[in-house]
């Protein structure tokens, strides 16, 4: 890594941890530059403005969560054990990775046009439509039921975003104890399989 791309790195590290902590509107270019060890105008250099700034960051964190997907398809296995694995593996990150999804959520509709289509499709493209793929996947293979992959994808997200939000250490570590039903209640219900078997007088 050159020392341009080792600063960037840098800066978008810091200003993904800043963000989270201090949200959007609350943070100032002069203090993640300062968290950076670089004057304003230094990190100016890099990027234009705050919303730019921002809008580097989801989509770093957006290719990162693209590569986890697609490493937990290589890896083999049945849908449910992809889809596990894929999830599984977003509660291990880092707090503040996993809070810039909910922090786009809530600050995107203040961006620009051109901001809100360049992250909608980034988000389709790295994230929600690799979900989707992979339901999609499932269902072909007849693993899965008949379903809208992409309306799947966003019910399993809708289920996790929950735990997105930024979280002290021990409550961020007590929502892995939520994967488990999280993953049982996306692919088997509520009501379980006591619930859809006929009592023996004949009930349901």
């Amino acid at each position: 890594m050159d020392e341009m791309s080792d600063m960037r790195h840098r800066i978008l590290s810091e200003a993904a941890r800043l963000f989270v902590a201090q949200g959007y509107r609350g943070l100032s270019m002069r203090e993640i530059a300062a968290a950076c060890g670089l004057s304003k105008a230094g990190l100016y250099y890099h990027f234009r403005d705050k919303e730019e700034l921002l809008m580097a960051v989801l989509i770093d964190n957006l290719e990162q969560m693209d590569r986890l997907i697609a490493a937990c398809r290589r890896a083999g296995g049945s849908t449910r054990q992809v889809i596990t694995r894929i999830v599984r593996r977003i509660f291990q990150m880092p707090q503040e990775q996993r809070a810039m999804i909910q922090t786009a959520t809530q600050e995107m509709p203040h961006f620009s046009l051109a901001s809100r289509q360049t992250f909608a499709r980034v988000y389709q493209e790295k994230f929600t439509g690799q979900l989707a793929a992979v339901l999609e996947a499932g269902t072909a293979q007849g693993e899965l039921r008949p379903m809208d992959a992409r309306q799947g994808a966003w019910i399993l997200l809708g289920m996790m975003y929950p735990f997105f939000s930024p979280r002290g250490a021990d409550e961020a570590q007590a929502t892995q104890g939520a994967v488990d039903l999280l993953l049982e209640l996306f692919f088997n219900g509520a009501a379980g399989q006591a619930a859809r078997t006929p009592k023996q007088d004949g009930t349901i």
